[in-house]
């Protein structure tokens, strides 16, 4: 093992390691480490693991200083090895590339904003299957050379090609004039497997304008509620060019851990706010495009910063004061404060969307999801105060805490913490809160279908939404995103038709929310249908109905 190999090895033991004792040695550990030195990815990995650790939760000014040089220092000897670059291909590490399929609107905006840094790959696809969706997207007119063998679609492609363009550009360009919505065009794009390779020229972080430092004795690890008193978010009042690096950061993180999250991919920065909090930590809050919105709830995006360094992602699906919620920690930053960080991040969502309610799916503690259960996701949760819905896993919850309160060095196992993943999760703030999600309404409009209509789906739903819009007085029907959002609604709400048609308030509130949906504030939306009694009196009737 070479010298620089075992310095990283205990740097990284020790980077979520505080006291009177470690500054020093993370200091001297630092200052020994021969950059070129090491080889093998693992060793690489683990050394910008430990610096981006260092930069989030520095001992000191000294530390954070000496671990953003040496990252630089990375940065800049990464590229110029050629067989290291090649062994962190896929990494997201600085100086390499990275190959994937991304959705459409974020492979375009990589183009647009990192042209000499994005380039195609590779179509996952044949060539048959490529021809027959160009043949949908494109218009009826144009793609008709390409029937009957006429002329295959990378000839003819090329044949139309424009001076600069390459087969990235044209594809875009295609989808990008299609008039297909937003959510069939993604599905085409994602169907052709457009694998798209991306250089990291540069570190991932926010400017100084936008990150408020914080150098740490120690880390929390308990309960925020029982150290520090709440602390008000601090709203920030942003300029057009900080909104557009906040949401570069966002998407960019993203990408680096081959991921996506349609709040932030499917989001402007006009649509970006952004708070700073306690110890280092800020967070960026943001809704997707019109076009892009859910019918019903509003799929709201964020992302945490800490000294700048994006650290954990995640959505929040609102309807009325009850969100379901997760956390995503990137794995860089595990073994910090994740506890205290959801702990905050609840606290903004309860504070800037009036939430009284949480819950969280099975997903995010670990049902098909084995990331989840290897993080032992279900105790985050459960220490921010959650609790299982389901009885088994209560007892079992219980038990394990109590087992864990008896022996600190207890873990739950695999299989416990699969079994506690089964359950869905709520923390409930007031218990005037509503107890039920877009799922659940997910559940009544089968319901309905089903129990009401046996199951004959065309006659309900083929002029449910003209019928709906003129109940509503709703005058810019057929909008395409004013017609999408009726069409969601129309089955539950013309359930009870005769209700619907004599309650004038429920129409009227109705009205003003389709409107804000389709193109108004998403924020807004999320507002007045806090305030909107008789829509959530109209739908706990159907439920308590239909259920």
């Amino acid at each position: 093992m070479n010298k620089s190999k075992s310095i990283i090895a205990r740097l990284f033991s020790i980077r979520n390691h505080f006291g009177d004792q470690f500054p020093s040695e993370k200091l001297q550990l630092l200052d020994s480490v021969n950059i070129p030195e090491p080889k093998d990815k693992r060793t690489i990995r683990s050394f910008y693991s430990a610096l981006l650790f260092m930069i989030a939760w520095p001992d000191n000014k000294t530390i954070y200083q000496t671990a953003n040089r040496l990252i630089q220092q990375l940065q800049a000897y990464v590229p110029g090895n050629e067989n290291v670059q090649y062994r962190l291909y896929n990494t997201g590490i600085n100086g390499t590339y990275l190959c994937a399929a991304f959705s459409f609107e974020m492979v375009k905006w990589m183009r647009e904003t990192r042209r000499g840094d994005t380039r195609l790959s590779s179509f996952e696809a044949g060539d048959a299957q490529v021809q027959s969706i160009l043949s949908v997207v494109m218009t009826k007119t144009e793609s008709e050379i390409m029937q009957d063998a006429n002329a295959e679609w990378k000839g003819w492609l090329k044949h139309l090609k424009k001076p600069g363009e390459d087969l990235l550009d044209q594809f875009i360009a295609i989808f990008e004039s299609s008039d297909l919505r937003p959510e069939v065009k993604e599905e085409y794009w994602n169907t052709l497997g457009v694998n798209v390779e991306i250089y990291f020229p540069d570190h991932c972080c926010l400017p100084a304008s936008l990150t408020e430092n914080y150098y740490h004795r120690s880390l929390i690890r308990s309960d925020v509620k029982k150290i520090n008193p709440v602390v008000k978010p601090r709203p920030v009042n942003l300029t057009a060019k900080e909104a557009e690096q906040i949401l570069d950061r966002c998407r960019m993180v993203l990408v680096r851990k081959l991921r996506e999250l349609d709040p932030i991919s499917f989001t402007s920065a006009k649509r970006v706010s952004y708070y700073q909090l306690p110890r280092g930590i800020s967070v960026a809050l943001m809704g997707m495009e019109p076009a892009q919105r859910h019918p019903v709830d509003s799929y709201m995006g964020y992302l945490v910063f800490k000294n700048g360094l994006p650290v954990a992602y995640a959505g929040s699906w609102i309807l009325f004061d009850s969100a379901r919620i997760g956390l995503n920690v990137f794995d860089d930053y595990r073994g910090g404060e994740a506890k205290y960080i959801f702990e905050q991040v609840l606290q903004l969502h309860s504070k800037v969307y009036g939430l009284n309610r949480f819950s969280v799916d099975p997903y995010q503690l670990g049902k098909e999801n084995s990331d989840g259960i290897h993080s032992g996701a279900f105790w985050i949760y459960y220490h921010a105060g959650f609790r299982p819905l389901q009885k088994e896993q209560q007892e079992l919850a219980d038990a394990e805490a109590a087992k864990i309160k008896a022996d600190k060095k207890y873990r739950s196992s695999f299989a416990h913490l699969k079994n506690l993943a089964e359950s869905r999760m709520e923390l409930v703030l007031k218990k005037t809160a509503v107890h039920f999600d877009a799922t659940d309404l997910s559940r009544l409009y089968a319901s309905i279908l089903t129990k009401k209509y046996g199951g004959n789906r065309l006659p309900v739903t083929k002029d449910a939404p003209k019928k709906l819009a003129a109940i509503l007085g709703i005058k810019n029907f057929p909008g395409e995103n004013m017609n999408y959002i009726l069409t969601n609604w129309a089955v539950l709400l013309l359930s009870n038709e005769s209700e619907l048609r004599s309650n004038a308030p429920l129409k009227k509130i109705l009205k003003k929310l389709f409107l804000l949906k389709a193109t108004g504030s998403e924020e807004e939306y999320i507002k007045v249908m806090q305030g909107a009694v008789e829509v959530r009196r109209f739908i706990e009737a159907l439920l308590k109905k239909w259920r």
